[in-house]
Order: structure tokens, then C-alpha cells, then sequence
């Protein structure tokens, strides 16, 4: 099942979702800007945003603050709630640089405290959709995006995988179907270390984590599938000292092929 969720951009009169046209036009706009200007490096940034309550608001602005330092092409956030994303609405900056898909927040129950809520936001104009996992009682769900960039399509697509491994398991090979029609895939999310138990899926993407300088395995994956964007750089933001407050996040940089 597919159910489109559109983007949203800020104007003067605040945030507003964009038709699919408008959407179209200005990935349109973007291909064509980038025949005589093109991108060497895109940047990821994943994190689930999970926080015990009396600490949410401090870490939400931490969070806000690594993001308008690094300016990621691309942030995806997993266990959401309602005042983060407000946070990401109320940012000046992040208004004037990114786009957010309008996710359906609904899903999460808070009468369990359990929040799955997805949010990406964007520097680059995406049709954004969602596939929800049909057999889940929490609606978990993948959310994708997909943009054009250098003349290259590119799919970014995360999710909030269920705590139990072998659920985990199936949510990733589900996952790992739908993306399989993608030739340039970004596919992020709190994968754990159950990777190794599903080789079949995952086998055709790299672990932007194997080119880290120092390798500190972390819960958190950006996985690349592509024969025309490589792996350059990858690093956790609080072992990189971007933040000496912020918990978990990572970061991880691509190259165009034709780029030394």
C-alpha cells in the first residue's frame, strides 16, 4: 500500500503543503540548475530523537543547533512527537533551508508512550511517500522521498523498526522489497546489529560506518546502494564532539562518481 505525503515548504504566511505539481517544478528546476552547477557531496544525518520528557525540550534544541551548524542535505528522524516537529516548524533557519515531509504523526500512541512518528527534512524538493507496514499495531511505516540531484534519481528512505529482533528482521526484508525497484538508494534508520542476520537483504548496500576513521559500531545505519555515489566520510556526532550534549546521531557524506 502506498499513500503519498506531500511536502511542505515555508512561505511568508507559514509552513504550507505543496501539490505534486508544484513539487515536480521544482525538482525540474533543481535538474536543470544542476546541468551547469553540479554537486560533489550530499550529506545524511540520522537520529532517533527518543527523550525522557523533562530533558525533550533542551535535547530538541540541541538537536536544532547541530543541524543549522552542519546543514545536512538530508536529516531523518525516527520516534517523533508533535513538539519536535513544531520545533523544526519554529526554526528561521530551518524554514529557509529545508523542505518537510508531512508526515502522518498520527500514528503514534501516546497512551502507551510508544512514538513512532518518521520526519525528513530536505534541502532538496522531493516527492515524499508512505508504506505502511500493514501487520504492525503501532503503525509503524517507510518513509521515502525521492529527488533528482546532478541528473540522478535518489530515493532516502528510513523507519522506527520494531524492538523485537525477529520483527526487525521482517520490517527490514519488507523495507528492502520496496526499495529494491531504486538504483540510488539512502536507506537509514536504528537498525541495531541484526544486520549480519539479514545478509540477503542488505548485502548489495555499504555501511557508510566501514569508512570511518575509527570504527565504533553504532545502532544507527546509513546504508548506500548505488553504482554512481560512493562512500566518502561517516562519524557519530557525540564522539565527533559536534555536541557535548546531544545523544546518539549520525552523519554520513557521499561522493559523485567523476569527483576526486
Amino acid at each position: 500500500m502506498l499513500c503519498p505525503s506531500r511536502a511542505t515548504k515555508r512561505s511568508k504566511k507559514g509552513w504550507r503543503t505543496l501539490t505534486e505539481k508544484e513539487i515536480l517544478q521544482l525538482i525540474d528546476n533543481v535538474e536543470c540548475n544542476n546541468e551547469t552547477d553540479k554537486i560533489e557531496n550530499l550529506t545524511f544525518m540520522q537520529w532517533n530523537v527518543n527523550a525522557p520528557d523533562q530533558e525533550r525540550n533542551e535535547f530538541y534544541q540541541d538537536i536544532l543547533g547541530v543541524i543549522e551548524k552542519i546543514l545536512p542535505d538530508f536529516c531523518c528522524f525516527q520516534n517523533v512527537q508533535h513538539d519536535f516537529r513544531a520545533s523544526l516548524s519554529q526554526s528561521a533557519k530551518i524554514g529557509r533551508h529545508y523542505y518537510l515531509s508531512n508526515s502522518n504523526l498520527d500514528y503514534m500512541d501516546f497512551t502507551s508512550h510508544t512514538h513512532h512518528g518518521l520526519v525528513t527534512i530536505s534541502r532538496w524538493p522531493c516527492e515524499f511517500m508512505e508504506y505502511p507496514f500493514i501487520d504492525t499495531h503501532v503503525g509503524r511505516y517507510l518513509l521515502a522521498c525521492q529527488t533528482v540531484v546532478n541528473g540522478i534519481p535518489i530515493v532516502v528512505a528510513h523507519s522506527h523498526l520494531d524492538n523485537k529482533k525477529n520483527k526487525r528482521q521482517e520490517k527490514i526484508r519488507k523495507a528492502g522489497h520496496i526499495l529494491s525497484g531504486h538504483e540510488n538508494v539512502i536507506w537509514m534508520g536504528e537498525f541495531g546489529d541484526i544486520c549480519n542476520d539479514i545478509r540477503d537483504t542488505v548485502k548489495s548496500y555499504m555501511d557508510l560506518e566501514e569508512v570511518a576513521e575509527e570504527r565504533r559500531p553504532t545502532k544507527d545505519k546509513i546504508l548506500v546502494r548505488s553504482e554512481k555515489i560512493k562512500p566518502a566520510h561517516f562519524f557519530n556526532l557525540y564522539e565527533d564532539k559536534t555536541s557535548e550534549t546531544v545523544r546518539g546521531g549520525v552523519v554520513g557524506v557521499v561522493k559523485f562518481s567523476g569527483f576526486r
